[in-house]
């Protein structure tokens, strides 16, 4: 996998992009001077397009900006990118990869014999492999205090849960950024910045990557950061998945 970036709120994710300046949560100070370069607004509507699909333009206050003052435009994550099983039709490649995922669920079961003490799987005997230890949240081995937490599929669900790894992929390669997934807002599931480890929250938003006999899910690409929407110009039809799991 590539180097796991520490996964941070979605406002301080935010890419600084020309005409704008980042999130309204996010301290910032803006001068009174009309010549600073940032642009100043009434409403999105006044913001100049961004270029990357990634994101959309917001009109805000910035903190220790007095609401007397302008509102200026600012670069938010694009939030209603669909992520769902349903969300595009059947030939869409999310479509197909959480499809073939489904249909390979009998992989998303408890690990052989063999693979105990891995990241991901139950302890062998009651202990890791080493360097790894028991995560009493999932009772699965994992590294010390993850960031992304190793996701044990008898965890989280056992079988049902196949096809998450396919939608955060998608979300992965959408937003160039494994710290993103699949989760729920509202009615619909949409991707965003993960949040939180507890094993509850995830597939709703919670920090977590799926691990079948020891390895992540095959779904995930280990070159994100290379091969995704990295661009921001880049249609959801080109996203990329690895293989379905296979079953030992």
């Amino acid at each position: 996998m590539s180097t796991r970036r520490r996964p941070i709120s979605a406002l301080s994710l935010f890419s600084l992009i020309t005409g704008f300046t980042i999130s309204a949560c996010t301290a910032f100070y803006v001068p009174d001077e009309d010549d600073d370069g940032v642009q100043r607004c009434n409403n999105g509507d006044d913001c100049d397009p961004i270029k990357d699909n990634r994101y959309v333009a917001v009109c805000v206050h910035g903190d220790e900006q007095p609401e007397s003052s302008d509102k200026v435009c600012a670069a938010d994550f694009n939030l209603k990118i669909g992520c769902g099983k349903t969300s595009y039709d059947a030939t869409h490649p999310l479509s197909e990869a959480y499809a073939d995922a489904v249909a390979a669920k009998a992989a998303y079961g408890q690990c052989s014999e063999e693979n105990r003490g891995k990241r991901g799987c139950q302890p062998a005997g009651g202990s890791c492999n080493e360097g790894l230890e028991i995560n009493n949240a999932t009772g699965a081995c994992d590294v010390p205090n993850p960031t992304i937490p190793a996701m044990y599929p008898p965890s989280v669900g056992g079988v049902e849960i196949a096809g998450q790894d396919a939608k955060d992929q998608f979300c992965r390669w959408y937003f160039c950024d494994e710290s993103f997934v699949c989760g729920t807002a509202g009615m619909r599931e949409v991707c965003q910045p993960c949040s939180g480890t507890d094993p509850d929250d995830y597939g709703r938003g919670g920090c977590g990557q799926i691990y079948i006999q020891g390895e992540p899910s095959s779904l995930y690409t280990s070159d994100v950061e290379q091969s995704g929407n990295c661009s921001g110009n880049r249609s959801t039809t080109e996203a990329e998945f690895g293989p379905p799991p296979t079953t030992p």
